[in-house]
């Protein structure tokens, strides 16, 4: 498998080099590029199964290489490995196209984890674009691949909208329609902490305290972002236009006003170790 490390400091490339070995993958056809242009040219040339950037780099930065590859069309699989943290930032490369966002400094598992999930995804592809979840794919069964621990859903009532929680929209492919996933904030902070290996114990004060970490929340962005193969409705994958966290669920308009008949396939999500929570989709 051929790989690109795009990043304007050789340290760092070789970093991600090392991290990529303590993965187990072998390193021997790994591609390296200094910035944005230059990792431009060696993709237009062929042969590379994955894009690993940095953000900021001379030339032309992460984010424009991102883009300018798939205004050209070229879906590679691409994942950014950067310092720049902020919720934002991770939506913006999401939004853009990336397939995940890593965080440094991060560890060989924390990478393999996202690179992994990637390549699973693109083995499924049915060569036309986005992955299309299998006909057997299931809220558990997707979130059980990405956090890999086991993850059980049963059917519920509608989430509790006094709650605090997050609220993501998505835009269907035919861009008419718009669907909400509304999950209350045991849901958002058992898998954005999972995702990162934090510990059941750090969750339950967060959900205490009635929020989460920056971290936590750009975890369960990305987590969502995966889910959208399996919003209700269409048998082909959804695009994610947002999310946003609220004090109390209601505190968004189309929520407040939902009845018994808005909501579809509310279940409570068991991750495993971890505490449980609502979460439904309904129509926007």
């Amino acid at each position: 498998m051929a790989i690109l490390v795009v990043d304007d400091s050789r340290a760092m490339r070789m970093i991600v080099l090392r991290e990529l070995r303590k993965a187990g993958y072998d390193t021997k056809d790994v591609l390296e590029a200094e910035n944005g242009r230059v990792a431009l040219e060696r993709i237009r040339e062929g042969d590379v199964d994955l894009v690993l950037s940095d953000w900021n780099m001379p030339e032309l930065n992460g984010m424009g290489l991102l883009q300018a590859l798939r205004r050209e069309g070229n879906d590679v699989p691409f994942g950014f490995v950067t310092s720049e943290s902020t919720p934002l930032m991770h939506r913006d490369a999401l939004d853009a196209g990336a397939d995940f966002v890593v965080t440094k400094p991060f560890t060989a598992d924390s990478l393999s984890l996202q690179v992994e999930r990637v390549l699973e995804g693109r083995r499924q592809n049915d060569g036309l674009g986005a992955a299309i979840a299998p006909e057997d794919a299931t809220f558990a069964s997707i979130l059980t691949d990405l956090l890999g621990r086991d993850v059980a859903t049963i059917a519920s009532a509608a989430p509790d909208v006094s709650r605090a929680g997050a609220v993501a929209r998505f835009r269907s492919p035919a861009e008419s329609l718009r669907t909400l996933l509304v999950a209350e904030l045991a849901v958002v902070a058992a898998v954005g902490a999972a995702l990162s290996r934090i510990p059941p114990g750090a969750v339950e004060d967060f959900i205490g305290e009635g929020a989460v970490p920056d971290t936590v929340e750009q975890n369960f962005y990305e987590a969502v972002n995966v889910l959208s193969k399996v919003v209700p409705g269409y048998g082909e994958r959804w695009a994610l236009e947002g999310m946003k966290l609220y004090p109390k669920l209601s505190d968004h308009a189309d929520v407040s006003m939902a009845g018994p008949d808005h909501w579809r396939q509310p279940q409570e999500v068991r991750v495993a170790g971890y505490p449980t929570g609502r979460i439904a989709f309904m129509r926007a």
